[in-house]
């Protein structure tokens, strides 16, 4: 592993290239730019506050900042993984020609990926600060959750880019996968408000950690459960640790299966 990381250090330069080529692509011929990084997100909260805090009435104190933290978070995974799952083959033109450690594409898309994320964090310190939220030690908290959230996307990420090269399926069905967990996840209610047999399913869903332990700090200006802080560090352990030994269990197999 420690000529793994000197080999890319010393492709710093060539990832630090792909991630500004993947920002400046993303955003080619937008008038917009990078506000479309916040604007997406913001119009769903406002679709989604609309529904479940006037139509549906969810009866939860502030429940913009409530919704908006629970779905930064969310973000963080769903839209790093699904976008990073074609790193590979998309830069099949790369790998058939030069030398690089192929890590690289992934971890530049991560990494692309998680400059809008920031950019969303910032606005939503700027939610909080219009509704006079105060600013508790806990946010420090925030500095973990979002490594955790990182490694936890990344190793994932890292395990759908080799299957995506000989399954091209597979980006569909994870789109299809997160929309299911999307509402088995406490996102627009908290877990509090459904009947005890419901929450056994929020249990089961690795994602509940990662949100619970980001929403703790900006919702409640408190620092995440223990017990949840712990088991969304075991999975991010975990899978961080399994998408290194997949991915380059196989990258010697990706030129064979690139067209």
């Amino acid at each position: 592993m420690g000529t793994r990381i000197r080999e890319l250090f010393a492709f710093r330069d060539f990832l630090r290239n792909m991630i500004v080529t993947e920002l400046k692509l993303r955003y080619r011929d937008s008038v917009l730019g990078f506000l479309w990084t916040v604007l997406n997100p913001l119009f769903f909260l406002l679709i989604l506050a609309a529904v479940f805090s006037k139509i549906l009435r969810v009866q939860v104190p502030n429940y913009t900042i409530f919704l908006l933290s629970g779905l930064t978070s969310w973000l963080m995974i769903q839209q790093t993984v699904v976008i990073a799952t074609a790193s590979i083959v998309g830069n099949q033109g790369f790998i058939k020609k030069i030398y690089v450690p192929k890590i690289v594409f992934p971890l530049a898309s991560v990494l692309a990926r998680y400059v809008d994320h920031l950019l969303l964090t910032l606005v939503l310190f700027g939610f909080m600060a219009a509704n006079r939220m105060p600013a508790t030690w806990g946010l420090l908290a925030l500095v973990p959750v979002i490594l955790m959230h990182f490694f936890f996307s990344f190793g994932l990420a890292l395990i759908a880019a080799v299957l995506y090269v000989r399954i091209k399926d597979i980006q569909h069905i994870l789109g299809i996968l997160f929309q299911a967990l999307f509402y088995a996840t406490p996102i627009l209610y908290a877990a509090d408000q459904l009947p005890a047999g419901f929450r056994v399913i929020f249990r089961f869903n690795p994602l509940t950690y990662f949100v619970v332990c980001f929403r703790a700090p900006v919702y409640a200006g408190s620092f995440p459960p223990l017990k949840d802080f712990l088991i969304a560090l075991g999975l991010t352990a975990v899978v961080f640790t399994v998408g290194l030994i997949v991915f380059y269990r196989h990258e010697r197999e990706f030129v064979f299966h690139l067209t």
